[in-house]
């Protein structure tokens, strides 16, 4: 899929492998290999929905976000942007990563 970032910053931190380790110090590898899973994978459809990276659709005030789990209750949340249709998984390659976040 074809990745955005919502800030420079988020972008700069997710894809340098120092500035991972040190904001996220223990999770910065399941992170880096969600990332990783994002990135090789063709469409959204390709991303399991089942642990580890447990592709989910939010709801409530995240309505048509999705998340992908890096730890326990921590989450990778992020938008499909271009054409696609909601129910079409395989509609969904390109996304823009929103934050992570713990929005429990």
């Amino acid at each position: 899929m074809i990745l955005s970032y919502s800030s420079g910053k988020l972008e700069t931190i997710l894809n340098d492998r120092r500035l991972l380790k040190k904001h996220y110090n223990s999770d910065s590898i399941k992170i880096e290999n969600r990332i990783s899973e994002l990135t090789a994978a063709n469409n959204l459809s390709e991303i399991p929905n089942t642990p580890p990276p447990r592709r989910h659709k939010l709801k409530g005030n995240l309505d048509g976000r999705w998340a992908v789990d890096y730890a326990k209750n921590r989450r990778i949340v992020f938008q499909p942007v271009g054409i696609f249709l909601a129910d079409d998984l395989t509609s969904i390659t390109e996304i823009i990563i929103l934050e992570l976040c713990d929005y429990h």
